[in-house]
């Protein structure tokens, strides 16, 4: 009882109003109240997930705002009951859980991801929502041709945040073809593809055979990470258009001249032909 309380209370200051020295307050509540899995709370579609403040994303849901809600009201009316999912980038797993709940029990969600840490907090928090039976979590990373490459450890602040261009102590991880995974997988072809995969969108694009190529790809747009893997936004676009992609934003409107200023950095790619519901900045979909 005391613990629940004490939970209500961490929850409640987090989406008081700001004020100066709050974000100091909140680090030291992080490090000396918080419980380690973190507290639970709402983040939206009918989701309850265990957050703590130390990882920068789940601070910003623990305040009340939200993370990419275009993007994940994109997911969820483009992805229907029995429709098969693939997210590379599984981070602490907001986008595979909205996924899951939108493919229903009929459905599959695949959610890639190399680093050890943010599948176990993905896990958990699929778990908590009685979702894993629709997810399965692959312990690697997407790419054009099978390796073994080297990647760093994640940070706690951030375990999404690591890139295999990056530096520094880690592990080795395996990177396989999206079309051999779903062979492995003993999945069809998805619906959609999401990457967030820190730079390497284009390399995991290349490894899609032109028989799998989902009708909905949604693929970030990072100018950071885009430079440390030497792929500019105009290569990046050019590989979905070889795919056979029409790219818009989230809106679906058409990509500014500065392809990386646009909301949420997502471009979206959708093959001719396939009926599309947009997000909408008051919270509707337009078909």
């Amino acid at each position: 009882m005391l613990s629940r309380l004490k939970n209500w209370l961490l929850l409640k200051y987090l989406r008081s109003p700001s004020h100066p020295g709050k974000y100091r307050v909140v680090r030291w509540l992080g490090q000396h109240l918080f419980p380690e899995p973190g507290i639970c709370a709402n983040i939206g579609y009918g989701l309850t997930f265990r957050l703590h403040p130390r990882d920068l994303i789940e601070r910003i849901l623990l305040s009340g705002e939200g993370y990419e809600p275009y993007t994940l009201a994109f997911l969820k009316e483009n992805l229907g009951p029995g429709d098969c999912a693939v997210l590379a980038g599984v981070n602490f797993g907001a986008h595979i859980a909205v996924a899951a709940v939108a493919v229903g029990p009929t459905g599959r969600v695949i959610g890639i991801e190399p680093q050890p840490a943010a599948l176990l907090r993905a896990h958990d928090n699929l778990v908590l929502n009685g979702l894993a039976d629709r997810v399965r979590l692959v312990a690697a990373a997407l790419g054009a041709d099978e390796a073994f490459v080297h990647m760093p450890w994640s940070s706690s602040e951030n375990p999404g945040a690591v890139s295999i261009f990056d530096e520094g102590q880690g592990l080795f991880v395996p990177v396989v073809p999206m079309s051999r995974l779903l062979i492995a997988a003993s999945e069809t072809s998805p619906k959609l593809l999401l990457l967030d995969v820190q730079g390497y969108e284009k390399f995991v694009l290349q490894g899609i055979s032109a028989s799998s190529v989902p009708p909905i790809a949604v693929v970030e747009f990072d100018p950071e990470f885009l430079e440390k893997a030497a792929v500019t936004a105009d290569n990046l676009c050019d590989t979905m258009k070889e795919l056979g992609y029409e790219l818009s934003d989230v809106f679906g409107q058409p990509l500014p001249d500065r392809v990386t200023d646009f909301p949420e950095r997502n471009v979206i790619g959708v093959k001719v032909g396939v009926p599309v519901r947009w997000a909408s900045r008051n919270g509707r979909t337009v078909q």
